[in-house]
């Protein structure tokens, strides 16, 4: 067997080809990363994923993607799944309390069910990678990604979600990855037994500041308007190794190799304040990450593609689903259920067209 198996359908390597669907071809035995590869490939073992025209192309990894790609594989949809990364926003929370079915769930166990349903228990075609532009030519969809391949549809689902706010000052850029971070809660433990500061107001710096004690470090939550909600803040001033600084405006980020301090200014008294961390982690809040369809589609004031109530843009077949809409509640929940809708209206207009 060779070092490195690469799957004939869609190019990608196969991890573990022990546990691998496999199919016997010619007398060899052909390994996929996907059971909806293998089913390609037995249908037509000359065709690769590019050279299909696909049903459906669903763009983002998040709680509406992936709740979307469960619906489109047990409604026949053909359809290919493309994400950079799963889990979306969900990935970063540290206890999810209004999820059905669970008391709590942390995120990471949560996308990890997310992630085990979607493929391993169906079969969906997929590639983890990064949509660089999406085009509509002669009535068909044309999806590049970072890694080379263009895949066609005879729709779309964008449910790419939301990306981090910046605070614009200085230093933020040129720090960043350099001590200047986004919270992850698996990297927390990393942290421990160190002075960082978590920077924002609102239920992600809250919980990042929870996760980030809980793992061991000690933790200045700086925040111009604290907007938790209020079990989070509760929560927040039972922790001993969280302090708050309300009414703080982030000034400037300082450092030599790496960011080794944060300064604010009080807003009661105008004084600077300084603050030595090892690690900054701006939790601001987030934009939509609409960028792809910008020049497709109307896209509001706040960034939001607009959409009518079945997730509808007004391209015909581009639709959209989760916090990148203008729908209005940004929860995992009600990103879920967008993203099953959307595909409930997909599969309507794609057998109105036949």
């Amino acid at each position: 067997m060779n070092d490195r198996i690469v799957d004939p359908v869609c190019g990608k390597p196969v991890e573990d080809p022990t546990r691998a669907p496999h199919t016997e071809c010619a007398g060899e035995t052909v390994y996929f990363c996907s059971a909806a590869c293998r089913e390609k490939f037995v249908c037509d073992p000359g065709k690769k994923l590019s050279d299909y025209l696909f049903d459906l192309i669903i763009v983002g990894g998040g709680p509406a993607g992936i709740s979307a790609g469960i619906y489109a594989a047990l409604t026949g949809l053909d359809t290919l799944f493309l994400t950079k990364s799963l889990g979306g926003q969900a990935w970063d929370s540290t206890a999810i309390v209004n999820y059905p079915g669970f008391d709590l769930i942390t995120g990471p166990e949560l996308v990890d069910r997310f992630q085990k349903q979607l493929f391993e228990s169906l079969k969906l075609s997929h590639q983890i990678t990064a949509v660089t532009a999406i085009e509509k030519r002669g009535g068909v969809f044309e999806v590049a990604t970072e890694d080379g391949p263009t895949y066609r549809g005879r729709t779309v689902l964008l449910a790419t979600g939301m990306k981090r706010r910046r605070l614009g000052i200085p230093g933020e850029e040129e720090f960043r990855g350099r001590g200047v971070l986004e919270f992850h809660a698996l990297s927390a433990g990393r942290y421990a037994g160190t002075e960082v500061a978590v920077v924002g107001g609102g239920n992600s710096a809250a919980q990042a500041a929870l996760g980030l004690a809980e793992a061991g470090a000690r933790v200045t939550l700086v925040t111009r308007t604290y907007r938790a909600d209020e079990y989070l803040k509760e929560k927040v001033a039972a922790t001993e190794a969280i302090v708050v600084l309300q009414n703080r405006d982030p000034l400037r980020i300082e450092g030599a190799e790496r960011a080794e301090v944060l300064v604010v200014r009080n807003q009661d008294n105008g004084a600077e304040e300084v603050l030595p961390v090892e690690a900054i982690f701006v939790e601001i809040g987030l934009v939509p990450n609409s960028d792809l369809v910008r020049d497709l589609v109307h896209v509001n004031e706040r960034g939001e593609v607009e959409i009518d109530g079945n997730c509808r843009t007004g391209l015909p077949g581009l639709y959209a689903a989760g916090d990148v809409t203008n729908t209005f509640g940004k929860r995992i929940l009600i990103a879920a259920g967008e993203g099953a809708k959307a595909v409930l209206a997909i599969e309507r207009f794609l057998k109105n067209r036949r």
